[in-house]
């Protein structure tokens, strides 16, 4: 029996076709920063952008530094420059194989930050 070009691209273009939806049903890696607070409900900005109050989780997008400040009324001001370092799993070459695995990863960081009330002036 012999095959024609056309049902041997035809079978190509459905394998490269099953391929792209499965890569594109896979798992992905994702990093969050937890940030409390005692007392809680202090505003937190990240990289001067106002992200909300805590306790709040926070997306990171990129493994270096992150300005963050803590603030509350009557309270003093936190401000941290905070280093996350990149899981094993999301550096070259083991990033592409966490990214292929059909689960999602979350990868959490916490961050907690005790506020001192403001001495009376």
């Amino acid at each position: 029996m012999v095959e024609s070009k056309s049902s041997t691209r035809t079978a190509g273009s459905l394998l490269a076709l099953m391929l792209v939806v499965a890569l594109a049903a896979t798992g992905c890696i994702r990093s969050i920063v937890r940030v409390t607070s005692q007392p809680s409900d202090a505003r937190v900005t990240v990289n001067y952008v106002e992200r909300g109050r805590t306790p709040i989780e926070i997306p990171i997008l990129w493994y270096w530094y992150y300005k963050i400040q803590v603030e509350k009324d009557n309270f003093e001001l936190i401000e941290a420059d905070e280093r996350f370092y990149a899981p094993p799993w999301a550096v070259p070459p083991f990033d592409l194989l966490a990214e292929a695995l059909p689960i999602p990863i979350k990868n959490t960081y916490h961050r907690h930050y005790v506020l001192k009330p403001k001495q009376g002036d």
